[in-house]
């Protein structure tokens, strides 16, 4: 089940939002906070107009959308001479998770980096998945872990 990939852009917003829609119920987000899946096309075509958005995503050999990556550019903040890309997204389809794709997609997260001069990347990985052999084989890649990121949902009720 190989993917094809290319850069994504403002044009493919509807398919990038299906496909996080596909997963979002299995999040560990979702189950703590039981916030609904209700992203607004509108609210992406905003990002895409006022930041330094970059996406790649691999199709199928029907066409369809079935791994992606999103994220907008900025500089770092402890060094302005780096420009880092933080993910909003990334993901592949439960269907087409292998080792195969997600090389496969690292190397076009790269180059889409390496087109925009990005110097630094990084993807999140939730904790309650089972996620150890994952780590390890990105730590092959030469990613290091840098931070464990906490949420708490404020309720407003």
């Amino acid at each position: 089940m190989k993917l094809t990939y290319e850069n994504l852009g403002i044009e493919n917003t509807k398919e990038v939002i299906e496909l996080c829609d596909s997963w979002w119920v299995d999040t560990s987000f979702y189950s703590h906070t039981k916030i609904p899946f209700k992203t607004k096309e509108e609210t992406w075509y905003e990002l895409f107009k006022y930041a330094q958005v970059i996406a790649t995503g691999g199709r199928n050999e029907d066409g369809q959308l079935k791994s992606c990556y999103v994220a907008v550019i900025s500089p770092f903040i402890y060094n302005g001479s780096i420009k880092d890309a933080s993910e909003l997204v990334w993901c592949i389809d439960k269907e087409y998770r292998s080792g195969r794709n997600l090389i496969q997609l690292l190397g076009h997260i790269e180059k889409i980096c390496t087109e925009n001069k990005v110097n630094t990347y990084s993807l999140s990985l939730p904790l309650e998945e089972n996620h150890d052999r994952l780590i390890e084989k990105l730590k092959t890649k030469d990613f290091f872990v840098q931070d464990v990121r906490l949420v708490k949902e404020i309720s407003y009720e």
